[in-house]
């Protein structure tokens, strides 16, 4: 696995954005990442769509080489960190967790996270937070309001290209505006919101590089 990064600043603040669906904020040492979905391709099995374990196991892969790289003090999921109930495919990210005894893995709920925090803190996870306040900037699975700044999920933001002989290319990004940095899916199994937003940069990315679209 290869990970390429692009700095950016947004609030105060300096960002790593990589193209591994994640983002490194080197002045709080944490790794920040959403929509990881745990347990959504055991979800389709049991309602009888034959979709293979290592689906969970590539974004698990791709987790531990981030923190390995990283070495992270926290990190932080804003939002979606599960799909549904309980599965095999929790128990391998309770196996992933258990071995960085020194970094923190926290949890922002997100619409799908409905596990009870003591579910969760036996997973390795805790604490669990509806929203957490670092340095102005609040983390929040979804934002209610246009004031303020924001790290967000949720949404799976997505870019569509065009070719000239009229192909069309959805890749996954992150998205920059004057108060929101809204963070791609970092489950591969999900789809694209492809959709403009207001006053927005995107930062598209694929497995040899990232780049900016204005």
């Amino acid at each position: 696995m290869t990970i390429i990064e692009q700095s950016i600043a947004f609030g105060r603040e300096t960002f790593i954005l990589t193209n591994q669906r994640a983002v490194f904020w080197p002045a709080q040492r944490a790794l920040l990442l959403s929509d990881l979905h745990l347990g959504k391709a055991a979800h389709f099995r049991k309602n009888g769509i034959a979709l293979p374990t290592q689906v969970t196991v590539q974004d698990l892969q791709r987790l531990k080489a981030l923190i390995d790289h990283y070495e992270p003090a926290q990190v932080i999921v804003v939002g979606d960190l599960l799909h549904a109930g309980a599965n095999t495919e929790l128990r391998l990210l309770k196996e992933l967790i258990h071995p960085y005894t020194t970094t923190r893995f926290i949890l922002i709920k997100g619409n799908h996270d409905r596990f009870p925090d003591y579910a969760l803190q036996d997973m390795g996870i805790h604490p669990v937070h509806p929203a957490l306040h670092i340095e102005g900037i609040e983390l929040v699975h979804q934002a209610s309001a246009d004031n303020g700044l924001y790290i967000t999920g949720h949404i799976h933001p997505g870019v569509s290209l065009q070719f000239p002989d009229k192909r069309r290319l959805n890749l996954p990004c992150y998205v920059v505006t004057p108060n929101q940095l809204i963070l791609p899916a970092f489950s591969l199994f999900t789809g694209l919101d492809t959709r403009s937003v207001d006053k927005a940069v995107y930062y598209a990315f694929y497995e040899e590089g990232i780049f900016k679209i204005v």
